[in-house]
């Protein structure tokens, strides 16, 4: 004996799909998450680019103020390269322009009278300068620079007051990151005879 079994025919199976107060639903708790999420990476971004900013302020303040220090320091380097001595180069006075923009330090050869070495330090465009006249070579001593000023110390007139102001990023800069800035006062005192 054979059984054949028929087939129940029950109620049609149909295909669940979403609803639109579902798919509201769903959008809805997306752009939250997205924007919870945008707003932990910025929590996140904003101190790492602010150490960024002023970790490249101070590196630049350091890398002037140690030029200026080296030039200030008594002597000067011979065209070598070559440190030279307090007798080589001997240095004997600053002068700012008159318009407090530019530093002129000026050194005496070996002998009284020539061979005398000028030397500037001046702002262009967003960098500080060092340039020796004798010869025209400039070195750029610091980037990020949006102000220069030297005048004589109010508290000692025998020292220079030299004032650099630093912008990270510059001004000319397209980044769109915060801007950082930081004022540096350096105080040259003459070096002893």
């Amino acid at each position: 004996m054979y059984l054949r079994s028929q087939p129940t025919r029950g109620p049609v199976a149909r295909c669940r799909s979403f609803t639109i107060m579902e798919l509201v639903v769903a959008t809805f708790l997306t752009a939250l998450l997205a924007v919870l999420m945008a707003a932990a990476a910025a929590t996140f971004a904003r101190p790492a680019a602010e150490v960024d900013g002023r970790t490249r302020l101070a590196l630049e303040a350091s890398m002037a103020a140690e030029a200026l220090a080296r030039d200030l320091g008594g002597y000067l380097a011979d065209n070598s390269g070559v440190p030279g001595t307090l007798t080589q180069y001997r240095f004997t006075n600053w002068n700012p322009s008159s318009d407090s923009t530019i530093l002129f330090l000026n050194y005496q050869g070996t002998s009284p009278g020539p061979p005398y070495v000028i030397v500037t330090y001046q702002q262009q465009e967003y960098r500080l300068v060092r340039t020796q006249l004798s010869n025209s070579v400039q070195t750029v001593v610091a980037r990020y620079v949006t102000g220069f000023l030297v005048q004589p110390d109010p508290t000692n007139a025998a020292n220079v007051r030299i004032q650099v102001t630093l912008t990270y990023p510059d001004p000319s800069s397209q980044r769109q990151i915060p801007s950082f800035s930081g004022t540096y006062v350096l105080i040259g005192v003459p070096p002893p005879p």
